[in-house]
């Protein structure tokens, strides 16, 4: 017999973001380390993750021993596409907890290069735009100071003009 859907846990799909989240919550916590951390690492992710997400510290402990048994065994895959002959048991050797906390932590120092990067990309941009409407501004400015200098030369021409007529008219009567 089939229990109520109200007993029934709900099954969850983590998304690939939802699995960076949690990632850098294992780095964050090292609950490697000290086994109480799993709780906090839910309930980092509990808060962290947009959508609603009820998760306990086994089913957090489990996600991640997943996700690092997928990356052993791409990694594994890896390396016998490029004809390195290493026994499983090797890479798990190779692969232990401390390294796979050293890999972490250089991916999240990689991750805030980029954004540092990417961050100081921007200022460029944004300077550059900033300088751009400045030679603009001042562009526009010689613009209207040269079209004033027009007007005043324009406007002593009419009256020069004006004065010529009026000798011209004044002679000739």
């Amino acid at each position: 017999m089939a229990l109520p859907k109200l007993f029934r846990k709900t099954q969850m799909r983590f998304s690939a973001k939802d699995n960076l989240i949690l990632l850098k919550e294992v780095l964050a916590e090292n609950p490697y380390k000290d086994k109480a951390k799993w709780e906090a690492v839910a309930q980092n992710v509990k808060e962290n993750v947009e959508k609603v997400f009820n998760v306990t510290s086994r089913r957090v402990r489990e996600r991640t021993q997943l996700l690092l048994q997928q990356f052993q065994k791409e990694n594994y895959e890896a390396l016998k596409s490029e004809g390195v002959t290493v026994t499983p048991c090797k890479i798990t050797k190779i692969k232990g907890n401390e390294s796979i906390m050293s890999y972490l932590k250089e991916k999240c120092d990689v991750e805030k290069e980029i954004k540092m990067e990417e961050v100081n990309l921007r200022k460029e941009e944004l300077k550059l735009k900033r300088e751009r409407l400045e030679i603009e501004r001042e562009e526009r400015r010689r613009k209207i100071e040269n079209d004033k200098q027009q007007q005043l030369l324009l406007m002593e021409l009419i009256k020069t003009v004006k004065k010529i007529l009026n000798e011209a008219k004044a002679t000739a009567s």
